[in-house]
C-alpha cells in the first residue's frame, strides 16, 4: 500500500496557512476577552437598560407565544409591541421552555455574541483590504473601540448584539457576491439581511446601506443592480411578519414615527462634524472631568481614525471615507461609524503612518521593527482605554461614568419587595433610570418613561414622555415633584426614589437631601419602604388634584 505523501504535505501546508491566516484575528479575540472580563468583574448587574426587552419576551411566553398587542406597565397604558420579533421569540423560547433566566442572561450573553461578531468583521475586513494583517489590525482596533462595546456589552445588547452579527455576516456575504458576481451569494446574503431586519430595524438600514455602496463600488452593472435588487425584494417579502403586523394593527405611521426618534434616519450629520473636528464626540460626548488620564487617552483613540480620513482623501482613495460619511449621515449611531473607522485607521496605520514614521527613523528601526513598535503602541493604548471604560472609570455624559448599570443590589431588593408586598394593580411613578428595570423586576406599572414609546402613532408622545420623565426625575422639591406629576396627567399611588448618586439617560445625578425632607415631612407622602439606595412613598390619591387647583 502506497500513501501519497504529496498530496499529505499540500494538506498540511493548506491547514499551516489557513492557521497563519486566521492567527491575525486572536489579538482581537483576546482583547476583547479580556475586555468581556473586566465588565463582568465590574458589573454585578448588566450596564444600562434592558427591561423593557425582557418584559417583551416574558409577555409572549405568557401570551401563548402569540404576538401581543401591547406591553403593559411601561406607561399607564402600555406601549405597542412594534419591535421586529426574532430575538423576543427566541428568548420567550428560552424563559418559556428551558426556564432560563432572563435577567441572568441579559448580563452574560450580549458579551458572548459581540466578541463571536469579530469573525465575520475579520472576513468582512480581510476581503475590503486584501491582507490578513490589515484585517486583523481593524479588527483590534474595533474591538477596543468604545461604541463596540457600550452598544453590545450592556443590557440593550442582548437584542443589539445579534443584529450586529447578523449585520456583519450580511455585509461580508454581500461584499463577496459583488466582488465575484458568483450568484451562490445572493441566498446567503439574502438570509442575513432578512435575520437582521427581524431582528433590529437600525442594524437593517446599516447593512442596506453596506451592499448599495458594494454594489456601486464592485458590481456597477445590470447583474450587480439586479442582485442588490432581489435582495432587498426578498429581504421586503420574508419581514411581511413584522412590518405587515405592524400595519394591520397599528398603521404606517408607527413605522415612520419610531424611525423619526433618537435623533433620526438622516439625523447624523451633526455626528459627523464632531468626530472631524472633536473626534473625542465618537464616545457619546467626553467631557471636561476629574478623569483627565482616561479623556486624553479617548482623545488620542479617537484623533487616528479623524486622521486616517484626511489620509485618505488626500490620496484620493474615497471609498471608505464616502462610506463612512453616508453611514454617519444617515444613522447618526456611534456603533456604526466605528465599524469603518476601524477599516479606515487600518489602512491609514499601515499604508500612512508606517512608511512615513520607517522613512525618517530608518537609521534607527527597520520597517519591521517600527511596525512592531506602532502595534504594541495601539495595544497598550486600545487595551488601557477599553479596561477603563468597561469598568466605568472613564467619565461621559458631563461627568458621568461610562457603562453604568441602571440599577444595584439596593434597587433590586426594592423592586423585589415591591412585587412580594404592593398591589399588582398599584401604580408608580420611578424617579431615575431604575424606571426602566421597574416593570420587569417589581411586575407593577410605571406610569412614565420613554421605552417603547417610539413605536407609538406620533413622534410627540415619545417626546412628551422623555421631557416628562426627566423633569420628575431631576425635581428639585416635593412641590416641583406634584406640579410635575400634575402635568402628566397621572395618578400613581407610590413614588419610588433612589437615594445618592443615580442616573437620568445614563447622565449622573445626586439626590439632594432637601428633596427627601421635602417628602418625608409632607402630609401628602407616606414612606412605607427604605433601604441604603431606595425610599418608596406611598401618596395620596387626590394629591394631583389638590395642586391642580
Amino acid at each position: 500500500m502506497e500513501v501519497d505523501l504529496s498530496n499529505s504535505d499540500g494538506e498540511c501546508e493548506d491547514i499551516n496557512e489557513w492557521l497563519l491566516e486566521y492567527l491575525w484575528l486572536t489579538p482581537a479575540l483576546f482583547i476583547s476577552l479580556l475586555t468581556y472580563s473586566s465588565y463582568l468583574a465590574t458589573h454585578q448587574f448588566p450596564a444600562f437598560g434592558g427591561g423593557l426587552f425582557l418584559s417583551i419576551s416574558e409577555q409572549i411566553a405568557n401570551n401563548g407565544y402569540q404576538f401581543p398587542r401591547v406591553v403593559p406597565q411601561y406607561t399607564a397604558n402600555g406601549v405597542p409591541f412594534a419591535y421586529p420579533p426574532l430575538i423576543f421569540y427566541s428568548l420567550s423560547a428560552l424563559h418559556g421552555i428551558l426556564g432560563v433566566d432572563l435577567f441572568m442572561l441579559s448580563r452574560f450573553l450580549p458579551g458572548v455574541i459581540t466578541i463571536a461578531s469579530l469573525v465575520p468583521f475579520y472576513l468582512l475586513s480581510k476581503s475590503l483590504l486584501q491582507t490578513p494583517k490589515r484585517a486583523g489590525l481593524a479588527s483590534f482596533i474595533l474591538a477596543v473601540t468604545p461604541a463596540f462595546v457600550r452598544w453590545h456589552f450592556s443590557a440593550g445588547g442582548i437584542v443589539r448584539a445579534p443584529a450586529f452579527f447578523f449585520s456583519l455576516a450580511g455585509l461580508y456575504t454581500a461584499l463577496r457576491l459583488c466582488k465575484t458576481g458568483s450568484r451562490r451569494w445572493i441566498v446567503p446574503t439574502i438570509v442575513w439581511f432578512t435575520l437582521t431586519a427581524l431582528t433590529h430595524p437600525e442594524y437593517a438600514v446599516f447593512l442596506a446601506i453596506g451592499i448599495s455602496v458594494f454594489t456601486v463600488r464592485y458590481a456597477p452593472s445590470v447583474q450587480g443592480f439586479t442582485d442588490a435588487i432581489l435582495v432587498g425584494i426578498c429581504g421586503v417579502i420574508l419581514t411581511v411578519p413584522w412590518w405587515g403586523r405592524i400595519i394591520s394593527i397599528y398603521s404606517l405611521e408607527n413605522l415612520v414615527s419610531a424611525s423619526s426618534t433618537h435623533g433620526g434616519l438622516g439625523g447624523g450629520l451633526g455626528v459627523i462634524v464632531d468626530v472631524v473636528f472633536t473626534p473625542q464626540q465618537l464616545s457619546a460626548g467626553i467631557s471636561p472631568s476629574p478623569n483627565l488620564y482616561g479623556i486624553v487617552l479617548l482623545s488620542l483613540w479617537y484623533a487616528i481614525p479623524a486622521a486616517g480620513v484626511v489620509y485618505l482623501l488626500a490620496e484620493r482613495r474615497l471609498f471608505l471615507p464616502s462610506w463612512l460619511l453616508l453611514v454617519g449621515g444617515t444613522t447618526g449611531e456611534t456603533r456604526f461609524i466605528a465599524v469603518i473607522g476601524s477599516l479606515v485607521t487600518a489602512v491609514f496605520v499601515l499604508d500612512g503612518a508606517v512608511p512615513w514614521i520607517a522613512q525618517r527613523i530608518e537609521p534607527v528601526l527597520s520597517r519591521q521593527h517600527t511596525l512592531t513598535a506602532i502595534l504594541l503602541v495601539l495595544s497598550l493604548l486600545g487595551a488601557n482605554i477599553m479596561t477603563l471604560y468597561v469598568s466605568g472609570s472613564v467619565n461621559e455624559y458631563e461627568g458621568s461614568n461610562s457603562m453604568p448599570s441602571f440599577i444595584d443590589e439596593q434597587d433590586y431588593a426594592a423592586m423585589q419587595w415591591v412585587q412580594r408586598n404592593i398591589d399588582s394593580s398599584a401604580e408608580f411613578m420611578v424617579i431615575g433610570d431604575a424606571a426602566e428595570w421597574f416593570p420587569y423586576l417589581a411586575n407593577r406599572t410605571n406610569v412614565v418613561g420613554p421605552w417603547g414609546v417610539e413605536w407609538e402613532r406620533s413622534s410627540v408622545a415619545y417626546q412628551w414622555q422623555h421631557t416628562a420623565y426627566q423633569r420628575i426625575s431631576t425635581a428639585k422639591s416635593a412641590d416641583d415633584l406634584d406640579k410635575n406629576i400634575a402635568l402628566t396627567e397621572t395618578n400613581p399611588d407610590y413614588i419610588y426614589v433612589p437615594k445618592g448618586a443615580y442616573t437620568v439617560y445614563g447622565r449622573k445625578y445626586k439626590q439632594q437631601r432637601a428633596f427627601i425632607t421635602g417628602l418625608n415631612r409632607s402630609d401628602e407622602y407616606r414612606q412605607v419602604y427604605q433601604n441604603q439606595g431606595v425610599i418608596i412613598y406611598e401618596r395620596k390619591s387626590d394629591v394631583s388634584t389638590s395642586n391642580n387647583g
